[in-house]
């Protein structure tokens, strides 16, 4: 019986990081192929937080004439919160389903999120990749999170938009639902009765 929730952030309960560093960095005249490959360049790095996201806003500087501050305020503006989502995620707390989150996500950025999502009042743990040095789908990130919530792998259930995340969840006895929009989320929780 499922006692365990485990939810991804970005492309589920709020913004993806990556579409949103290219949408302001278009903004500021660099070229979408070349924030990809800025992007490409910290991405492994920040998310482990071997870098901090001052180093890809310095690379940035190199290629507009753009003040950095302004570009890294509207990248954190536009940082959001799907409040239906964190609706659904309430309703499962009150129905006393210990609630985890992970993310493959900077230390920084996450920290955003949690705030403007209130994510600590909602989830017991809510674990970026950088803050666990652990990226998904490295099955010890899922391990470690296990761990914190005092869960099984067979009592848990991973929620996440990446197939090669909720495959690798489901290699350690994770069931899993691969997360494509809040109505097939909801229906899909009903067929297991964890909502009605």
């Amino acid at each position: 019986m499922i006692n365990t929730i485990i939810f991804d952030f970005g492309g589920v309960l709020g913004t993806d990081s990556d579409p949103i560093f290219y949408e302001v960095l278009t903004k500021h005249g660099i070229s979408k192929n070349k924030a990809l490959e800025i992007w490409k360049k910290h991405w492994s790095k920040m998310k482990v937080d071997d870098e901090r996201i001052d180093e890809i806003w310095k690379t940035t500087k190199k290629y507009t004439t753009s003040n950095i501050e302004n570009i890294s305020d509207d990248y954190n503006n536009l940082i959001s919160v799907d409040q239906e989502m964190i609706n659904l995620c309430k309703v499962l707390k009150q129905k006393d389903y210990k609630l985890g989150m992970l993310a493959n996500e900077t230390y920084d950025w996450m920290n955003i999120k949690r705030q403007k999502g209130n994510l600590d009042e909602i989830f017991d743990v809510v674990y970026s990749s950088a803050d666990i040095k652990l990226p998904k789908p490295l099955s010890e990130s899922y391990l470690k999170t296990l761990e914190s919530l005092n869960a099984k792998p067979e009592e848990t259930l991973f929620i996440d938009n990446m197939s090669r995340n909720t495959e690798a969840a489901e290699k350690l006895g994770i069931k899993s639902i691969l997360f494509k929009n809040i109505n097939q989320l909801k229906k899909e929780l009903a067929e297991i009765k964890i909502i009605q």
